[in-house]
C-alpha cells in the first residue's frame, strides 16, 4: 500500500533537505518520511522520528535496522505535548499528523520552536473532499448510521479538517512562521485491493462508525465500500486519485 508516501516529493521539494541536516519528523508513524529522510540527508545528519504509537514505532526500528540506517532515533511521544528542547533542527516535517492535533496551532508553535533561526517547516494535510474520492464514499457510506448531524470538520480531529484552501497557510502564519507557501499535490493513493483499501478505512477513518455497529452492520459497510472501490481497479493495484496540500514556512 502506498496511500500516503506519494506526497513525500512535495513535501521533500519544500523543505530543501541537504547533507548533515537534522530533521524532526512528527507523527512518523511505522518509520516513513523518517526513513528516507536518514537516507537523504547522509550520515553525517541526524532524524528524530515521533509518534504516539509504540506498536508503530517498533515497526519503524525494525524497519531502520533493516536498511542499516543508524542516523535516525524513534520516539515516543505526544504531538500536543511537544517540547523542542535544547537540541534545534534545521528542518521539521508533520504528514497527515496536524489534523488530528487538539490545536494545531499550538503544535505549529512547538515545531517553530524547535527549528534553528531560518529553518524550514513543511506539512501535508488532505486537500478537500470533491478532490479526494475516498473522503467521499467513506463520507457517504457513513451516512445511513449515523444518529445526529456530523459535526463541524474543522471543529473535531479528522482527516478533513485543514481541507479548506488557505486554512492551513494561515494557521502557519498565526503560529510565526514566515515566508509561508501553500501549494497543490496532485497525488494517487496506491493499494493491493479494494478488500485492503476498505478494511483500511474500517479501522482508521470508520473505527468510530464500526464500533457502534453490530456484525451484519459491519458486514453490509465493508461489502459496499469494496463495491464503489472497484471503479478505482488498475491492473494488479487499485489507484485512487487524492489531493493533499503541501504547506511550508520559516522560522
Amino acid at each position: 500500500m502506498n496511500g500516503l508516501a506519494a506526497v513525500n516529493p512535495f513535501l521533500f521539494r519544500a523543505l530543501d533537505l541537504k547533507p548533515g541536516q537534522r530533521v524532526l519528523d512528527l507523527g512518523c508513524g511505522t518509520g516513513d518520511p523518517a526513513l528516507a529522510l536518514a537516507q537523504w540527508v547522509g550520515p553525517r545528519g541526524r532524524v528524530l522520528g515521533i509518534d504516539n504509537s509504540e506498536a508503530m514505532l517498533a515497526v519503524a526500528r525494525r524497519r531502520a535496522r533493516i536498511l542499516g540506517l543508524r542516523n535516525l532515533t524513534f520516539r515516543r511521544g505526544d504531538m500536543n505535548r511537544l517540547r523542542p528542547g535544547e537540541r534545534r533542527f534545521h528542518r521539521a516535517v508533520a504528514r497527515y499528523s496536524l489534523m488530528f492535533a487538539d490545536e494545531a496551532v499550538a503544535v505549529l508553535r512547538a515545531l517553530r520552536a524547535s527549528l534553528a533561526p531560518g529553518g524550514i517547516l513543511a506539512a501535508a494535510v488532505w486537500g478537500p473532499v470533491e478532490g479526494n474520492p475516498i473522503a467521499a464514499l467513506r463520507d457517504e457510506a457513513a451516512r445511513p448510521f449515523l444518529t445526529e448531524p456530523p459535526p463541524d470538520l474543522e471543529a473535531t480531529p479528522n482527516p478533513m479538517r485543514l481541507a479548506r484552501p488557505g486554512l492551513l497557510a494561515a494557521l502557519f502564519r498565526s503560529a510565526g512562521l514566515r515566508n509561508v507557501r501553500e501549494a497543490a499535490a496532485p497525488v494517487a493513493a496506491v493499494y493491493s485491493s479494494v478488500e485492503d483499501l476498505a478494511q483500511i478505512q474500517l479501522e482508521s477513518a470508520l473505527a468510530e462508525t464500526c464500533a457502534a455497529l453490530g456484525p451484519a452492520a459491519r458486514a453490509r459497510l465493508r461489502s459496499w465500500l469494496v463495491t464503489r472501490f472497484r471503479r478505482f481497479q488498475s491492473g494488479p493495484v487499485v489507484r485512487v486519485p487524492a489531493h493533499a496540500w503541501v504547506v511550508s514556512g520559516r522560522r
